[in-house]
């Protein structure tokens, strides 16, 4: 991404390319080598190595991923998403057995920028449930 890119922006580009499209090659570009994760869970790791992690667990957990940017806003350094996660899930997620089914969570994220790059990161997730498109 160019200079010139938001920090908006930026966050949609990784939310679309990472999250979703799993480019994890990205990652080392897009996220400051001194990242910090303020909400880790137990067991994951922090920093660089916990993005990695984390983003290779959600396309091993969830095929045919699709992340819904419902909001994205930005103030200074600061970038809040409120995003719907959606996807089969086909492998273990967090310590929950791949189910099959069709499930959608929620996700709230605020992530501070510098020099261009995530660095730091907050988030709420709701409990994933299936998907109101599950019977379809």
């Amino acid at each position: 991404m160019g200079s010139q890119e938001s920090n908006v922006e930026r966050m949609r580009f990784f939310v679309e390319q990472v999250q979703e499209k799993g480019r994890l090659q990205l990652i080392d570009e897009l996220v400051h080598p001194g990242f910090r994760n303020r909400t880790i869970s137990p067991g994951q790791r922090d920093g660089l190595p916990g993005v990695h992690d984390f983003m290779a667990a959600l396309h091993e957990a969830f095929s045919d991923l699709r992340i819904e940017i419902l909001h994205c806003v930005g103030d200074g350094d600061l970038v809040a998403t409120h995003k719907m996660f959606r996807g089969r899930h086909t492998g273990p997620w967090f310590g929950a057995p791949p189910s099959g089914e069709l499930i959608e969570f929620r996700v709230m994220d605020v992530i501070r920028f510098q020099d261009g790059q995530l660095v730091e990161h907050w988030a709420v997730i709701d409990p994933m449930s299936p998907s109101a498109d599950a019977d379809r």
